[in-house]
């Protein structure tokens, strides 16, 4: 095989010339979710040590991690059933705008009180990954945006390019601090504020990037006819929306729905038929259960652990935790090849099992290289299932009910982050914060082997 050859194989195998050959509109989104995760991963590494220096016990750290996802949670609940009706573009620049506001507090103020009201109604995220409706726009969007059989690709790149800016933006947090306290003469909660300021300017840029966003992202709507035999709905759309209705019966077997009569509440809800409804609600629950098993172990804590344990100083952590996101996020494009071979259900699981177990042995060593052998081994799969997931999904449902259904999936799974960061303050102040590594990979194990015996049947190779 000529280099040539190889080359375009490879480009091929992981999706390159997929993403070379997408539209202006992924370009943007997936830029937008690079400067967005380069601010969560930035604010998430230093949010626990940040509370921590303001005197805040670890229990109330705790308590203002669930609360922020209890604002996170009623966010996307409420934008995602009226994204589709109000506009894609317009809510993510509202969300980006938001997103700005709660930087530029957390920049200039310090009181408890203030700071806990904005990561409620504001977008702050303690774990490190998505939050807000952000994400569920974008996988609708690009779902909206590629054909079926580019999807998987334009996921893993969407998936590897976020994971890679999360991890920078730990590193970035990690020198931030470091430089201000060493050439500034910053204390410590000055060089955390610094980051927020980081924040702050990545929002900004966010905010310009999403108004260039073009109305194709918005979704098309399904053609129906009516008794008479008249075509009804968005005739630019037809296309786009018979292809969507195809998939979903090529995964399930299922007629397309008829339409719900306007003018009701019920017009919000998506409308599928009843066997898709029962698999998007059995999703929802395994996610729900992967989700709190993260919300025991989110970065803040992570971080927070391995400083305790170790004595590992902040700006060394940065560095640590973006070498295990880049390895995660490298790894993750191979998810694509795997998925078109072995089915997204294969995949998801076959990938994130191994990393479910590395898990529930972090807390074990009590030698600091050990434990970065596992964190780095952990990184290696821990991403790869996050494509196959989104193809799996974007497949069961038509292209008009995406948004909510997305939506109501992330609504799930934030929903069951919600009581993680207290039970993880309150096992910090007892000194068990080791416990939580534990039985979060030991769920996690249920979820991989629930997701399997549940979904195997639907597992289709090369129909995605």
């Amino acid at each position: 095989m000529s280099v040539s050859s190889w080359l375009s194989f490879v480009s091929s195998e992981i999706g390159l010339s997929t993403l070379f050959n997408s539209s202006w509109d992924v370009y943007i989104i997936i830029a937008l979710r690079m400067i967005r995760l380069i601010g969560f991963g930035s604010t998430s590494l230093i949010l626990a040590l940040y509370l921590k220096t303001l005197g805040i016990d670890e229990s109330y750290i705790g308590f203002f991690m669930t609360l922020t996802f209890v604002g996170d949670l009623t966010t996307s609940f409420l934008l995602s059933l009226v994204t589709d009706q109000i506009g894609r573009k317009r809510v993510l620049v509202l969300c980006s705008v938001l997103m700005l506001a709660t930087g530029v507090v957390f920049t200039t103020l310090d009181n408890y009180y203030l700071l806990l009201v904005t990561a409620v109604i504001g977008i702050l995220t303690p774990s490190g990954g998505e939050v807000g409706p952000f994400r569920t726009i974008e996988q609708s969007s690009i779902a909206s945006l590629c054909n079926q059989t580019e999807r998987s690709d334009i996921y893993a790149w969407y998936t590897f390019l976020g994971s890679f800016c999360a991890a920078f933006g730990s590193f970035v947090a990690g020198s931030i601090i470091d430089l201000t306290r060493r050439e500034w003469g910053f204390n410590e909660i000055e060089s955390y504020k610094s980051v927020f300021g980081l924040y702050c300017v990545l929002s900004l840029i966010g905010v310009i990037l999403s108004l260039f966003i073009s109305s194709a992202i918005e979704p098309k709507k399904i053609v129906a006819r009516d008794e008479e035999g008249a075509v009804e709905g968005d005739a630019a759309g037809t296309e786009s929306s018979s292809a969507s209705a195809s998939e979903t019966t090529q995964l399930l077997g299922q007629p397309k729905p008829k339409p719900k009569p306007k003018g009701t509440f019920f017009n919000l809800l998506p409308h599928l038929s009843p066997d898709v409804y029962l698999t998007v609600l059995k999703i929802s629950l395994l996610f729900g259960l992967d989700s709190f098993a993260s919300s025991l172990t989110p970065l803040s804590w992570t971080s927070y652990y391995i400083k305790q344990k170790f004595g590992i100083p902040s700006s060394y952590l940065g560095s640590v935790f973006f070498i295990t996101g880049f390895i995660s996020g490298a790894t993750s494009l191979g998810s694509t090849s795997m998925t078109k071979r072995l089915g997204p259900v294969v995949t998801m699981v076959a990938t994130h099992l191994p990393a479910s177990i590395l898990l529930a042995v972090l807390p074990f060593p009590n030698s600091f290289k050990v434990t970065l052998t596992i964190l780095v081994l952990r990184a290696s799969v821990q991403t790869m299932d996050v494509a196959p997931k989104h193809v799996f999904l974007a497949a069961t449902v038509p292209d008009d009910d995406r948004t909510a259904v997305f939506g109501f999936v992330n609504v799930v799974k934030t929903l069951a982050q919600i009581v993680g960061p207290s039970i993880v303050g309150v096992l910090t102040e007892k000194g068990l914060q080791w416990v939580t590594f534990t039985v979060g990979g030991s769920l996690k194990v249920v979820y991989d082997l629930g997701v399997l015996f549940t979904f195997l049947t639907l597992n289709k190779n090369g129909a995605y």
